[in-house]
């Protein structure tokens, strides 16, 4: 990706940056330092070459839809390319998370790569909705990964973010600060796993270091470290995942539920044919396939607005 927009500003070198998407990164309330450092010649190119590229009707976005799920690759980079604006809006407000405005932008296009792939135009959302998921689970992983110098799960990092977020809601609302616990408390999260995670962000220091043991002895921390093979991120994450998928199957009906279930084999049990559930049920594959789509759908509905299952993504 550097190396595109790089080309795109020999090829643009005279060409000035649009306006408007200037004005839309000045009125970001950022550090200015930071700010002006990202508009280098080579992102106010990109920014001017992708404000020129036409966005779609939904009739467009639809057909092109149709073409993706035929395989068509020149349809997916039509989608790719008229949604470039929608990365670049929503990777302004990273800005101050330690990374270059065009790594951020580059984390972005990758997860918009991705929904194009996954884009299914026959669920019914519009193609930026489902694309905003994508574009900030690979921005938040981005900057997990990167701007610490020990990789933050991103499961953590997205519940520090609604903690964050809550925090300052209340804090506006009560005029005062708030305690971890209120917070926690309303986001139905333990006190303690909070503070192991804002923990988690705190300063590293070096494994080498030395203390003082209660017999007078030092030690360094090294010694105390564990197995590393012992997967304790991996078993978090799919506890996160079973958790965040008990709460959509609780929001579907209890025929849709019981065929995804089922379908998925989320009872621990192996998953079951189309054939399979319509005989238990006494009807067509058909009708268990329509009803397997209707819940499928209303599960998309609730990840985006409840901001569930992302920490799984990618």
């Amino acid at each position: 990706m550097r190396e595109f927009i790089e080309k795109e500003s020999d090829k643009t070198h005279k060409e000035d940056c649009s306006n408007a998407e200037v004005l839309a990164f000045q009125a970001c309330p950022v550090n200015q330092e930071v700010h002006y450092a990202a508009f280098d010649d080579a992102t106010k190119s990109y920014l001017a070459r992708i404000h020129r590229i036409k966005l779609l009707t939904p009739a467009e976005e639809i057909e092109l839809g149709k073409k993706i799920a035929n395989g068509d690759i020149v349809a997916k980079r039509k989608l790719v390319q008229a949604n470039l604006r929608l990365v670049v809006s929503i990777a302004k407000k990273y800005i101050n998370n330690n990374l270059p405005l065009i790594d951020i932008i580059q984390e972005g296009n990758l997860g918009l790569m991705v929904a194009a792939e996954k884009y299914n135009y026959k669920l019914g959302f519009k193609f930026s909705t489902y694309a905003t998921w994508w574009i900030k689970q690979s921005i938040n992983k981005a900057v997990s990964e990167q701007s610490h110098s020990m990789k933050i799960p991103v499961y953590i990092q997205e519940t520090l973010t609604k903690f964050s977020k809550v925090k300052s809601e209340m804090e506006k609302l009560y005029s005062c600060q708030v305690a971890i616990k209120d917070v926690a408390d309303k986001l139905s999260i333990p006190e303690l796993k909070i503070e192991n995670y804002l923990n988690a962000l705190t300063k590293p220091i070096s494994v080498d270091a030395t203390f003082q043991l209660p017999d007078g002895n030092e030690a360094s921390f090294c010694e105390f470290l564990i197995d590393t093979d012992y997967k304790v991120d991996k078993q978090a994450e799919f506890d996160y995942l079973k958790k965040d998928i008990s709460k959509i199957l609780d929001t579907l009906k209890i025929r849709e539920k019981e065929v995804i279930s089922m379908r998925f084999g989320l009872n621990n049990s192996t998953g079951k044919t189309l054939d399979e559930i319509g005989r238990i049920y006494g009807v067509t594959k058909e009708c268990i396939r329509q009803t397997e789509l209707r819940a499928i759908k209303h599960m998309r509905s609730v990840c985006l607005k409840e901001d569930l299952l992302v920490h799984y993504l990618n």
